[in-house]
Formats: C-alpha cells, structure tokens, sequence
C-alpha cells in the first residue's frame, strides 16, 4: 500500500511527464515553416502575356478564385495591348515589370543590374484604367534619393531617357487609389532599355 509521501512523487512524476510532453510539443511546432502564396504578377524579362491562374491571394490571404470569366477575359485583352505597347521600342530590356492595377492582388515592383552607366530609356503604360504611375530610380550613397515618377495616362506609353550609373534601378507601381478597389482587369508596366 503506498504512503502519502510516494503518492506525492508518483503525481509530481507525471505532472513533470505531462509538462515535458507539452513543451516539446510546443517546442516542435515553433520550427514550422508556413509557405504564403505570392502573387506572380510580375516577370523580369519579356515574355508572353501572363496568364491567370485558378486563384489569387484576397486582402486576407485566402484564395478567391477568379469568379467573373469576363474579367478574366478582359484582363489577358489589357495584358496583350500592354506588352504589344511595352516593345514597341527595339533593344534588350534590363528591366520589365508588369502587373495588375487592381483588384485583390494589385501592383508591380522590381530591381535590375544596370550593366554600364549611361543614357537609358523608360517607358511605361497602362491598359484600362484611367491613370497610374511608376517611380524610378537608383539609391547612391551619401546622395540624396530621388527617383523619378512617370504619371500615366493610359492611353499610350509615357518615356523619358535617364541618366543611370552601374548598378541597380528600381521601378514601382504607385497606385492613386485605396487597396479596396474592384478587379477590372487594369494592367500596368514598365520597360527599361539603353538609349539608342
């Protein structure tokens, strides 16, 4: 028959099992990688128009399936006149950046090595919306930033030749607009080319 005091040290045994099983347990999720979605609106190099896949992050980070096949359709017509207006200038690009101007999962942005200081021509355009614009630029150290911002228009390009030093240049989508807009299928981009 166990005394009082055995009885103490078989509960406190199994108080110390249960809280070392519950920490290792803790312990062992703490490791967990969870692996988000990203939007893959974006490329760094010419390509043919994206196309759109069976579902795209919402402002919360669930997949909404594309529900409304006009826009769809609509959206893959804007990105098609989109890249027929971003090459329309020749030469190989050092950067282009494309993506969707609303919607859910909206905007662009990217950094490329810019191979030789020089003059360099950035063009931008946008297809069914009624404006946007794009900032850039390079970061020096020591100088002050200040990158440069297209305002478009949508109804053609917008370009501007930029003196660029080796390194790398930025292009960002800056958006007007609140992050709750509608999808319309409203696309943007941005090509950097050396000056001819």
């Amino acid at each position: 028959m166990p005394t009082i005091g055995s009885v103490g040290r078989k509960n406190s045994r199994h108080g110390t099992a249960l809280a070392a099983c519950l920490l290792g347990l803790l312990c062992g999720t703490s490791g967990c990688v969870y692996d988000y979605p990203e939007a893959l609106q974006s490329t760094t190099a010419p390509g043919p128009p994206p196309t759109p896949t069976a579902g795209r992050p919402s402002h919360t980070g669930t997949l909404q399936p594309y529900s409304d096949p006009q826009i769809l359709e609509q959206e893959a017509k804007n990105y098609a006149e989109l890249y027929r207006l971003l090459r329309a200038s020749p030469g190989p690009s050092i950067l282009f950046e494309v993506g969707p101007l609303d919607g859910p999962v909206r905007g662009f942005g990217g950094t490329a090595g810019v191979p030789a200081s020089g003059l360099y021509t950035v063009t931008a355009a946008c297809v069914g919306a009624i404006g946007a614009k794009v900032s850039v630029g390079q970061e020096h150290p020591g100088a002050p930033f200040r990158p440069a911002e297209l305002a478009l228009d949508c109804t053609g390009t917008t370009s501007e030749v930029m003196a660029l030093e080796q390194g790398y240049v930025f292009a960002h989508l800056i958006l007007p607009r609140p992050g709750d807009t509608p999808w319309t299928g409203a696309v943007g981009g941005v090509r950097v080319i050396a000056a001819g």
